[in-house]
């Protein structure tokens, strides 16, 4: 079944249909964007742990933000929205074909991570940024382009963690301390828990949505990544002790959150038909139905005027 390969990342609770539309899609989008944002902070802060430089030293710091994010930033637009105008436009001419259309984007990811990195930008922040660059310009072929992207994304996803798994995991296990195991059983609940908890006050959301947002809210396989340009970058002290707490919390979180991803949808469900008989329940708003990751093809690109 498909809710058995997406079982590894938690991905059910995002197909599952017992579960409000507004709610997935909340999942969805946030699993989407979290990576992307949080990069600009994570390269600061690597910045930052160097010591070779102060807070105080501005120029370093308007030259660092202008080259990593602001080149990243002007790269991802460029590449995004051209290229995507060129595979639009040559689409309608038929001078490209379906299969070499969805190729062209993963190209175009390339191609804006390669160009930003070639002039000191960041490339992570380039890709992302000619990711929703292009989403806007194809929207004639958007919902063809997304489940090509969505089947790919999974298949390079279990790569990742397969090849994080092997290269990583049994190292981390024989260096594993009773602190590192600490921090890793709070950075899966408590850390991520209060957060979101506190991002979603005012919403008025039943304290059942507000557990399960927390629970399954941020994820991905971008804390790998962070993990690994923090390892690489050999001024950091205690970088090892770090990549060591994000693999650990990383592989407690993939098990955590993949046992837990049905039962918790299933009960997050049930909860949700007693919320249908009280009033005010926001999270049943009906909402136009967005491509969700994980639902089969021929749901993906409808509308729902029911949030259930």
């Amino acid at each position: 079944r498909r809710t058995e390969l997406f079982a590894i990342s938690a991905r059910p609770m995002v197909a599952d249909r017992r579960v409000p539309v507004r709610i997935r899609q909340a999942l969805n989008v946030e699993s989407g964007l979290n990576d992307g944002i949080a990069v600009p902070f994570i390269t600061l802060f690597i910045a930052g742990s160097l010591g070779t430089v102060g807070l105080q030293d501005a120029d370093f710091w308007i030259e660092f933000a202008l080259k990593q994010i602001g080149f990243g930033l002007l790269i991802g637009v460029s590449v995004g929205l051209v290229g995507a105008w060129i595979v639009d436009h040559t689409t309608h001419a038929g001078w490209i074909s379906h299969s070499f259309q969805r190729l062209a984007i993963i190209a175009l990811a390339i191609l804006a991570f390669a160009l930003a990195e070639s002039i000191d930008g960041n490339g992570f922040i380039a890709a992302f940024v000619a990711g929703l660059s292009v989403g806007n310009v194809t929207r004639h072929h958007k919902g063809k382009l997304l489940d090509f992207s969505e089947q790919e994304g999974e298949l390079l996803a279990l790569l990742t963690f397969m090849i994080f798994g092997a290269a990583f995991l049994g190292a981390a296990l024989d260096d594993l301390t009773w602190r590192v195991a600490l921090y890793a059983v709070l950075g899966v609940s408590i850390i991520r828990f209060v957060p979101v908890a506190i991002s979603l006050i005012g919403m008025r959301l039943h304290y059942e949505t507000v557990v399960f947002l927390s629970w399954f809210g941020p994820r991905g396989l971008a804390s790998i990544v962070f993990g690994l340009l923090v390892l690489e970058t050999t001024e950091i002290a205690g970088r090892e002790e770090i990549f060591l707490v994000a693999v650990c919390t990383v592989l407690l979180s993939v098990v955590a959150h993949g046992l837990t991803a049905q039962p918790g949808a299933r009960w997050y469900g049930q909860r949700t038909e007693i919320m249908a008989e009280a009033p005010g329940r926001p999270e049943l708003q009906a909402v136009d139905e967005l491509p969700v990751r994980a639902r089969p093809a021929s749901e993906r690109g409808t509308t729902s005027g029911s949030p259930r």
